[in-house]
């Protein structure tokens, strides 16, 4: 898969849709909430695809597998507080 010319210009800049993207695939969003409190935002889609067209480039270790059932529930456990209902649609998708 290739990255759209936004995302590219995101990882070569390692802007902040970047740096989300990266947390969600690294799961790093806990700490960096933890790190800075203003940083409670919850993750949006945006985050999570980004996050999964890194992941299908092979530009950042990840440990979430989009296409595993049981490791996005995992996921899921693990974050969700950070989860809107729609970012839970939208990691559920490919399994309803």
């Amino acid at each position: 898969m290739m990255l759209t010319a936004s995302e590219l210009r995101s990882l070569i800049q390692q802007d902040a849709a970047y740096r989300n993207a990266r947390a969600v695939l690294t799961g790093e969003w806990a700490s960096r909430a933890e790190e800075n409190p203003l940083f409670r935002a919850p993750m949006t889609i945006a985050d999570l695809k980004f996050a999964r067209d890194l992941q299908a480039a092979g530009v950042v270790a990840t440990k979430l597998d989009f296409d595993d059932y049981a490791a996005v529930q995992t996921w899921i456990t693990t974050n969700r507080t950070s989860l809107t209902g729609d970012d839970l649609a939208w990691l559920r998708r490919n399994f309803d």
